[in-house]
Formats: C-alpha cells, sequence, structure tokens
C-alpha cells in the first residue's frame, strides 16, 4: 500500500493524447475552440436509456455483451443481469445516482427511487426503478424496462431491447472474492495513476494510459490516453475510430472531477504533461441517423461532461480531440482490458 502512494504522490505518470488549443503560426496564444467557433455548437439530449445502459455494460455494434462494468453477472442463466455488491441500500442508492445522467430527475419515497427515462425527444422512453429488497440475500434491487413504442414511432425506428434488465444489489458477504495473488498484483499494477502499456488490444490506440479509477468489486476501473493531433472537419471529417460512446466519456468526466482528481490529474499533472484544454471537443463513437439519412455525431466536453453536436456553417472549420478510454477488471488469473 505504502508503495503505491509514494508512487502515485511521486509522480503518477499519464499519457493521455488529448484535445489541446488550436495552433496558428501567426499567433502564439491560440484561442481556445470555445472561443473560436462555439457559435455553431449545440446542446443536445440523447437516450436516457442509452446512456444509463452504456454505464453498465459494453457491447458490440450488434448489441452482444463484451463485458459488465458494473459487479458482474452471477446468474449464467440472465445475461441481463448484473449483481453489485454493497454494504448497505444507501450505498446502492449512491451508485445508482452515479449513473444517470447530469439533472435526472428522479422521484424518491419509501426507499424506492423511480426515474422516468425520456428519448432524444424529451419522449417517454421507459423507467428505471431502485428499490430496498426484502429477498434474502439481497439489499436492493433495479429494475429496468423500456416502454412500447407507439405504431408510428415503430415504423420510423427499431424496438429497443433492453440488454441489461436487473442490477442486483448483494451484501460483500455473498460476493465471490478473487484470489488474493490478483488482488495483490491489481494493487501493485493497476492503481491509481499507474501507467500501463496497451499493445496487443484491438480498439483504442495502442499506448500509454493512465488508470484514473481503480477496479473494485462494484465497478469496473478505468484508464485513459489523448491523442496528440488536433482534427479538423474539412480535412478529417468526423473520425470517430476507436473512440467511446457518449455514455463513457461522460464517466470519465465525472471520474475526473470526483474528489481531489481534477486538482492532481488536470490542474497538477496536466499542466506538467501537457494535457490539452478539457473544454475542447472530444469526439464519441455515439451517432444517430434521421429519417431523411443525416447521420448526426456527437462529442463532449471533459471539462463539464457536456454533449454537443456541431451546426453546418462553411466558414467554419471546427477542430476537435480524441480521448481513448479502456475499462478493465479482473477476469480469472488475467486482467481483462476492453
Amino acid at each position: 500500500m505504502m508503495k503505491k502512494y509514494f508512487y502515485l504522490l511521486l509522480c503518477a505518470t499519464f499519457i493521455l493524447c488529448s484535445c489541446s488549443k488550436d495552433e496558428s503560426d501567426a499567433n502564439p496564444q491560440p484561442q481556445s475552440q470555445s472561443e473560436s467557433d462555439s457559435d455553431i455548437e449545440e446542446d443536445v439530449k440523447l437516450s436516457d436509456f442509452e446512456i444509463l445502459e452504456s454505464q453498465l455494460v459494453e457491447t458490440d455494434s450488434e448489441g452482444n455483451i463484451l463485458e459488465y462494468s458494473v459487479g458482474a453477472n452471477l446468474n449464467e442463466a440472465d445475461p441481463s443481469e448484473i449483481s453489485v455488491p454493497v454494504d448497505t441500500y444507501e450505498e446502492a442508492v449512491a451508485l445508482f445516482k452515479s449513473w444517470l445522467p447530469e439533472g435526472a430527475q428522479l422521484v424518491e419515497e419509501n426507499k424506492k427511487i423511480t426515474w422516468k427515462m425520456t428519448d432524444e425527444n424529451n419522449q417517454e422512453e421507459g423507467e428505471s426503478i431502485l428499490m430496498e429488497s426484502n429477498n434474502p440475500g439481497e439489499v436492493a434491487i433495479l429494475t429496468i424496462t423500456v416502454a412500447p413504442k407507439n405504431s408510428k414511432e415503430a415504423e420510423a425506428d427499431t424496438e429497443i431491447v433492453p440488454v441489461i434488465t436487473k442490477v442486483k444489489f448483494i451484501p460483500f458477504s455473498a460476493w465471490p472474492e478473487n484470489s488474493s495473488e490478483m488482488e495483490e498484483y491489481m494493487e501493485e499494477y493497476y492503481y491509481l495513476g499507474a501507467e500501463i502499456q496497451v499493445t496487443k488490444n484491438e480498439g483504442a490506440g495502442k499506448g500509454t494510459y493512465v488508470v484514473i479509477r481503480e477496479w473494485t468489486p462494484q465497478e469496473a476501473g478505468l484508464m485513459i490516453r489523448f491523442e496528440d493531433k488536433t482534427y479538423h472537419m474539412w480535412s478529417h471529417g468526423y473520425d470517430r475510430d476507436d473512440c467511446s460512446s457518449v455514455g463513457t466519456t461522460q464517466k470519465v468526466s465525472k471520474v475526473l472531477h470526483q474528489g481531489n482528481n481534477y486538482e492532481y490529474f488536470v490542474n497538477i499533472y496536466g499542466k506538467q504533461h501537457k494535457w490539452p484544454d478539457l473544454d475542447n471537443r472530444f469526439i464519441t463513437s455515439t451517432t444517430k441517423t434521421t429519417w431523411y439519412g443525416t447521420t448526426r455525431f456527437f462529442f463532449v466536453k471533459l471539462n463539464s461532461g457536456q454533449s454537443i453536436e456541431l451546426s453546418e456553417n462553411l466558414f467554419k472549420n471546427p477542430s476537435y480531440k480524441k480521448v481513448f478510454i479502456y475499462w478493465f477488471k479482473p477476469k480469472g488469473n488475467a486482467i481483462k482490458i476492453w
């Protein structure tokens, strides 16, 4: 443990290839993106259901589960069920709220929390209900249901099928333990601020990542890196290779703002290692295609978690950056990174 914190205080070296301010040969102090072309940014409302699901599980383009981002699936007969260990109902509530988008409107009464989810058009999308459980071996249970679409909506879009329908919060005493060797390995090499070399995994570009959240039985660990390159719309288009979803990118924003993380990772480490301004736009993998065939592309600002898209403007050549994100957790006698 002493070694872990000694390393963190010394220098937790991270390489996050990230967005920086636009550079100009003629101006040694260029304007930030928000100063130069913020007039073409538009706030967007995305699907609450999609944001929540991106916090719980990672899927491929076909909707197949790659890995669970919280807890684990302890019921092999039902892959749509996740179990998460907690000590109290209040702890379950705190975790649940951390998975929700900013501004989520909740109704809380008698140890029951209801969240009415809406889509990008603020239409009813379903609901998530967290309740204290009286079942043996359970502390609380979260159920996620999606509202059926009306006939007109069904014609214009495909029906949403939830990948995760239930999250059971169970006592830590009922949680299967990892081997002590695996726990020690995680503590030794995947501590907060550790540098991780990713060389073989598919997905996000290879390079050196920094751990911004350690793994716990409740949630997978997170590590990120920024790409040291600025993209421009006219020359690069919307290059989303290896980028993460809006929900996952917003999760990184939340983690960077927790506790002393912002002061250390951004204000101290970031300045020393030339991190970009987190007010830049970071492109995500999330898109929406309209009924008339236009694809909408979304960005997230890591300083606020704000999701935006860009309006068309022939006189602007807006720039953006990439942040690459990996989740990680122990899996058997190895570390799974995805």
